[in-house]
C-alpha cells in the first residue's frame, strides 16, 4: 500500500507486487536440460524438486527466452499448470489446457473430441508459425496428474504424430515421480510411463555461497525498474546506499551461514536451499533499506536471521526433510517387493 511505502518507492514495482524472478544457476541448468531434451526430440520427461525451490517461477519468467537464445528462433512452447487437488472430466481437461494456451474454442458445449481436435489444430498452427513440426508442452504441478490424464496426453501426442507433428510433454513436479513410473508399469500402463517418465532430472536449490551471490546480484545489478531506466531493484529501493557501492551480494557468506544455521535439527538432506525463502528475506531487507535503516544494520547477520525466520524457512525445510525420508522408505519398499 502506498501509505506504507516511502515516497521514492513505486507501488507498482515488481518486488512490491511479487511479479518477478531473479535468474539463478539452477534455472540456467533447468533450461539447459529442457533444451537438451528438445534437441533429442524426447517425447517427455520430468523435472522434480521440493516446493519453493524456484522451478515454476524459473519456467514462467526465464525458460522461453533462454531456449530461444539457444535455438536462435521462436519456440512453440506452451505452459499449463495442472489445477490443484481436483479431478476433472476429459472435456474439462482439454478446456483447461486450451484456455492456458490461448485457444478460442468455437462453442462452450464442444464435445471432448471436438475440444481435443481444436487443441491439436492450435498446436499445429503454433508449430507452423515457428517454422517447425515440433511443439513443446510444459505441465506444472504435474504431481497432481492422474493416470487417465497422462493417457489423454498420449492420445493428443498420437493424433499429432498422425499429422506428422511431434509433441514433447515435460512435467514439473514437487517430488520425484519414480513411484508413479513404477505404478504405471505394474498397472500395464508401461507405454505411458515410457513416453513421459523415463527422462528425468532433479532440480536443485541454491547450493553454495557463490550461488547466493549470483541470486542477490539479480537485485543489485541484473534487474531494472522502471523499464528502460537502467535502475536496478536495489538502486530503486536504496538509491543512496547503491550510489555508495553497497550491494546485497556482498553478504553472500552471511546468508549462507544463516541458511545452514536455520536448518531444523536432524535435517536429512543436502545443503540445497529454496530460492523463495531467500527472495522473501531479501524483500524484507529492501523495505528496511528503503525506510532509511543504516546499511550495516540492514545486511547484518541478525537482520538476515530475523528475515529468514519470518519466512518459516525452518518449518519448510523440516517438511522437505520428512518428505525425503518418506520417499526413501517408499523406494526401499518397492525394491524389496
Amino acid at each position: 500500500m502506498r501509505g506504507n511505502l516511502p515516497a521514492h518507492v513505486d507501488p507498482k514495482h515488481p518486488v512490491i507486487l511479487q511479479r518477478y524472478a531473479v535468474f539463478t544457476p539452477p534455472i540456467h541448468e533447468l533450461a539447459k536440460k529442457l533444451g537438451d531434451w528438445i534437441d533429442q526430440r524426447q517425447p517427455g520427461g520430468y523435472i522434480y524438486g521440493p516446493a519453493r525451490f524456484g522451478k515454476s517461477k524459473g519456467v514462467k519468467w526465464h525458460v522461453r527466452s533462454i531456449l530461444e537464445d539457444r535455438f536462435g528462433k521462436a519456440i512453440p512452447l506452451h505452459m499449463w499448470s495442472r489445477p490443484y487437488g481436483i479431478r476433472v472430466t476429459e472435456p474439462d481437461f482439454w478446456q483447461s489446457i486450451g484456455v492456458a494456451f490461448g485457444v478460442r474454442y468455437q462453442h462452450s458445449r464442444a464435445t471432448r473430441g471436438e475440444r481435443r481436435e481444436q487443441l491439436k489444430e492450435f498446436l499445429i498452427w503454433s508449430a507452423d508459425r515457428a517454422g517447425s513440426n515440433h511443439v513443446v508442452m510444459i505441465v506444472d504441478e504435474a504431481h497432481d496428474m492422474t493416470y487417465q490424464e497422462w493417457k489423454y496426453l498420449m492420445s493428443l501426442q498420437n493424433a499429432l504424430d498422425m499429422a506428422e507433428y511431434r509433441l514433447s510433454v515435460f512435467a514439473i513436479a514437487s517430488h520425484q515421480m519414480g513411484h508413479t513410473y513404477e505404478l504405471l508399469a505394474r498397472a500395464d500402463e508401461a507405454p505411458v510411463a515410457a513416453r513421459f517418465m523415463v527422462a528425468h532430472w532433479p532440480f536443485p536449490g541454491l547450493r553454495s555461497a557463490d550461488e547466493i551471490e549470483y541470486a542477490l546480484n539479480g537485485y543489485d545489478m541484473d534487474s531494472e525498474w522502471p523499464p528502460a531506466s537502467g535502475i536496478s531493484y536495489l538502486g530503486h529501493f536504496a538509491p543512496k546506499a547503491f550510489s555508495q557501492g553497497e550491494r546485497l551480494a556482498h553478504a553472500k557468506d552471511t546468508v549462507w551461514r544463516v541458511l545452514k544455521a536455520s536448518l531444523p535439527t536432524h535435517y536429512k538432506g543436502d545443503e540445497s536451499f529454496p530460492m523463495q525463502h531467500v527472495a522473501l528475506a531479501t524483500e524484507k531487507l529492501l523495505f528496511k533499506a528503503a525506510n532509511g535503516e543504516a546499511w550495516e544494520s540492514v545486511v547484518s547477520e541478525q537482520s538476515w536471521l530475523d528475515a529468514i525466520a519470518q519466512t518459516q524457512f525452518t518449518d519448510h525445510m523440516r517438511l522437505v526433510s520428512a518428505g525425503m525420508s518418506r520417499r526413501s522408505g517408499q523406494r526401499d519398499q518397492s525394491t524389496a517387493s
